[in-house]
């Protein structure tokens, strides 16, 4: 009988450790928010709203690539412009749809973030050192190309 346990899984799946990864990287993120202001956003809004400070499209197109309900997507959107960091604008052509957009606030927002992300990248580069970290940066630049690539392909 072996009393060991295993130091890894048996297969590592690249989806799995990005997923691992992003889980922790959202902890530090919450921790890092503490006391700044941002902290009255849920980790799920704040996650949405750099979705949509990212790549801005409407609250049908952000349901359609998390996945989730377009209710879901409009309840937090609601919560975000609640708290000034989102306005709504109209989309032409469109009686339903809505774009939302960052507010002054949420582009103030914006900058503090990424100072936030700057201290977390810095803590990254620690643990694993520039040349890695930046290597990992060009991979997953590579792969989501390749990811986005794939699926405009699809789309035809």
């Amino acid at each position: 009988m072996n009393d060991k346990k295993p130091t890894q899984p048996p297969f590592a799946s690249i989806r799995g450790l990005v997923f691992d990864l992003a889980e922790q990287l959202d902890k530090r993120m919450i921790e890092l928010r503490q006391g700044t202001g941002l902290d009255a956003a849920r980790p799920a809004d704040a996650n949405l709203f750099m979705m949509i400070c990212r790549n801005p499209r409407t609250i049908s197109e952000l349901a359609r690539d998390k996945g989730i309900s377009r209710q879901a997507v409009h309840s937090a959107v609601s919560r975000l412009v609640d708290l000034g960091a989102l306005r709504l604008e109209p989309v032409p052509g469109s009686k339903r749809d809505k774009l939302p957009v960052p507010t002054e606030l949420g582009q103030e927002a914006r900058v503090k973030v990424a100072g936030l992300l700057k201290q977390m990248e810095s803590e990254l580069e620690e643990a694993v050192g520039t040349d890695d970290l930046e290597r990992l940066r060009a991979l997953l630049i590579k792969l989501v190309a390749t990811q986005k690539s794939k699926d405009v392909q699809g789309k035809r």
